[in-house]
């Protein structure tokens, strides 16, 4: 086991993730008014079944849309707002205490390059896995088991939604809920025995 590596989700964890800033830009007041259909086909791309030309026309037949690609894009990656407050700062100094970040996330690659632009600690993050690229997503065993092919399991594994806590503790994975940077400093401290600051 690599006791450096540890596995951080992105959205609320990293970046804030705002469905309504979305959901605006495409025209619909709250989340339920967006057609569930839509919502199945987010998981698509995010299985990496979809490219985003595929997307966006499914999204054109489904919804009557006359967005163009670039508006369309625009509304697709709203929904990644800004960096989680002490998040970019605190992952940026991770490499110099010896702890190896690596992206573990449930995205689209449009979703990812949205949050490589905005979320200035990706810089210490060049490595990842995700779903996308897996083809399944968290909870799913497969992705678990691809990120313990490629690093082992992490020293620690960080996400916001205890569901997915859960299933990385079956696996025998360290996991700790979100609960901001300053609390996420403190466990490091005690489970990686390293001073962030």
């Amino acid at each position: 086991m690599n006791r450096k590596v540890i596995a951080l989700d992105i959205g609320q964890v990293c970046v804030q993730v705002r469905g309504e800033l979305c959901f605006a830009k495409l025209g619909y007041r709250s989340a339920a008014e967006v057609p569930r259909e839509l919502f199945v086909l987010n998981d698509e791309m995010e299985k990496g079944r979809l490219t985003a030309d595929e997307y966006f026309e499914r999204f054109r037949e489904l919804t009557g849309s006359e967005l163009d690609k670039e508006a369309m894009l625009e509304a697709f990656c709203s929904i990644i707002a800004a960096p989680v407050p002490g998040m970019s700062e605190l992952v940026a100094r991770l490499p110099e205490h010896g702890i190896r970040p690596v992206f573990f996330s449930n995205t689209s690659c449009l979703h990812l390059e949205r949050v490589r632009q905005i979320f200035a600690g990706a810089a210490a993050v060049p490595e990842g896995v995700y779903s996308f690229e897996v083809g399944a997503m968290k909870p799913e065993s497969a992705i678990y088991e691809a990120f313990e092919q490629r690093y082992g399991r992490p020293a620690l594994y960080v996400d916001d939604r205890p569901d997915l806590i859960a299933a990385a503790r079956e696996r025998g994975w360290e996991a700790h809920c979100f609960n901001g940077a300053a609390d996420l400093e403190k466990t490091l401290r005690n489970r990686l025995l390293v001073h962030c600051n």
